[in-house]
């Protein structure tokens, strides 16, 4: 039987959750994951219910449709030196105050207002 690639194009946020179910049921889960599946009629009406996030397109009968493998990283090399999160906070806590060194008394005290609710 025929195969057809179906591509999930928008998200499923603020959707129907008939409409959520059936992407599941596609084996769609995020934006631009593709998926083959033979041409049914049942397959057909499913993409009919949520066309306006998907894109269907007819695939020839070679294409397997799994997963695609994932992008390796390149290794660190040995000369990087890896950093731990204390070291990156005492940077950063050098670089917030030498901003604050050069900024008026009061826009200091209004970042640090703002740092205060952030956390």
């Amino acid at each position: 039987m025929a195969l057809v690639r179906i591509t999930q194009e928008r998200s499923k946020i603020r959707c129907i959750e008939k409409h959520k179910r059936t992407l599941a049921a596609l084996g769609l889960r995020r934006i631009n994951h593709s998926v083959v599946h033979e041409d049914t009629p049942q397959i057909r009406g499913m993409v009919q219910l949520v066309r306006y996030l998907v894109r269907s397109e007819p695939v020839g009968p070679d294409a397997t449709g799994g997963p695609m493998r994932p992008v390796r990283k390149a290794k660190r090399s040995s000369a990087v030196k890896k950093t731990g999160g204390k070291a990156k906070k005492a940077a950063a806590g050098k670089a917030r105050r030498a901003r604050e060194a050069m900024q008026s008394p009061r826009e200091a005290s209004r970042a640090r207002r703002k740092r205060a609710t952030r956390s």
